[in-house]
């Protein structure tokens, strides 16, 4: 990430920088076709400094950064994150821990000649139970950052569903794509940034995996593709129903990335509202509705469980 611009008004010619252990070199500021400059050189210019610092090295610190500024929007975004995985994990941990406590204790007690059995079943089961709780991180999460719901009214009560999983890449980001479900219906008007109303091709057409069409997204799809070095991967789901489920209003899968050079700067620093501007983006371009768009219901929340 470049320097920021001077607050009395500096020069505006794009600086490169070279990001050590991160990609060659990006710009400060993106041009757009009409050769006008986007508002991510502007807006990146007023935002404040970083205040979570990563190791720009790590991959993995990287990504446990972004992804709880992920988890973060969401929940201000009034979802309900599910808490089967952290109840699985605790669950399990919980476990091998008084399983170990245990056995300790009656070895303590007991001879340790008499103790043989009962320690061999825990350091068996406590090896199991870990087992279980890798296998469940790896093939039953699958790298999950968030998955959650949210109800709201709007001529009827609606449900979102979202499920995002994230990764980082050394390669450059992928090309961003939207696909829509064939099932998807017109959802009810809420606001401009509802899901598009026009007839979307099937799963099963090459076509229906569409590049993403918001003009914020497009300006800046250029600047995306040219990028190089790590980047950050989501794979957004996002289905809306109503009718308790049983009515498919929408559904929405987005493959998207960003350049990790774009979001942590040079001395490692989180650049949060960088990150969470292309967010909302992502989302937007997905078919959610923000937060601000939603209408106002007082104290309605309690009546739509009811009814539900």
């Amino acid at each position: 990430m470049a320097p920021r611009k001077p607050a009395n008004g500096g020069n505006t010619t794009p600086i490169t920088t070279t990001f050590p252990g991160l990609e060659p070199a990006i710009t400060s500021t993106t041009t757009s076709t009409t050769g006008k400059e986007s508002d991510v050189g502007s807006t990146l210019a007023t935002d404040p400094l970083p205040v979570v610092h990563v190791n720009n090295a790590n991959l993995g610190e990287i990504k446990s950064a972004l992804d709880d500024i992920v988890k973060s929007h969401l929940q201000k975004q009034s979802f309900k994150p599910s808490l089967l995985h952290p109840t699985v994990h605790l669950s399990l941990g919980y476990s091998s821990i008084l399983l170990a406590l245990g056995s300790c204790l009656y070895s303590y007690k007991v001879e340790f000649e008499n103790s043989k059995t009962i320690l061999w079943i825990a350091v068996i089961g406590y090896f199991f139970l870990q087992s279980l709780l890798y296998g469940w991180k790896k093939w039953i999460e699958k790298g999950e950052v968030f998955k959650g719901k949210r109800r709201r009214m709007v001529k009827r009560i609606e449900t979102d569903h979202i499920h995002i999983i994230s990764s980082t890449s050394l390669d450059s980001p992928p090309l961003p794509q939207l696909t829509f479900s064939p099932h998807t219906r017109p959802s009810s008007p809420t606001s401009s940034n509802s899901v598009p109303t026009s007839p979307i091709p099937s799963l099963s057409s090459p076509s229906s995996s569409l590049p993403i069409p918001s003009s914020s997204s497009s300006s800046s799809s250029t600047a995306e593709t040219n990028s190089v070095g790590p980047s950050y991967n989501l794979q957004l789901t996002l289905s809306i129903t109503s009718n308790n489920g049983k009515s498919l209003i929408h559904k929405s899968r987005s493959v998207v990335g960003k350049s990790i050079g774009q979001v942590i700067d040079e001395q490692g620093g989180v650049e949060k509202n960088q990150f969470t501007r292309w967010l909302t983006n992502v989302l937007n371009d997905s078919g959610l509705v923000g937060i601000d768009d939603l209408p106002s219901i007082g104290n309605d929340n309690t009546e739509i469980s009811k009814e539900e």
